[in-house]
């Protein structure tokens, strides 16, 4: 049960990392960073990096992950991770349809 939770913890990470640094749901809160702080501040640097930001986010899942492997607990988690998941899959599909149309 500890790796199948440590694995929907790792995508959970990655879904909300990417939630956080890229999606358009975000960007008022990115843009808030980027006017209090300065756009060369590392706070607007951290909010704009998905490597960066991804190192504070995994601690959180992660250890959660470790300590509590329950299924509930893994529920929970699974649902950032079904989108992260859901989400490489469309775009496996758009770069299928794109590589399809450019052999053409």
């Amino acid at each position: 049960m500890l790796i199948i939770s440590l694995t929907v913890a790792a995508l959970a990470t990655a879904r909300i990392t990417r939630l956080l640094t890229d999606d358009r749901l975000t960007v008022a809160w990115r843009q808030w960073v980027v006017r209090r702080f300065g756009a060369d501040s590392m706070p607007s640097y951290l909010v704009h990096c998905p490597w960066c930001m991804s190192m504070w986010i995994a601690p959180v899942f992660m250890v959660v992950a470790a300590l509590y492997p329950y299924p509930w607990v893994i529920g929970l988690m699974a649902i950032p991770a079904a989108s992260m998941i859901t989400g490489l899959i469309s775009e496996f599909i758009d770069a299928l349809g794109r590589w399809n149309n450019a052999s053409r």
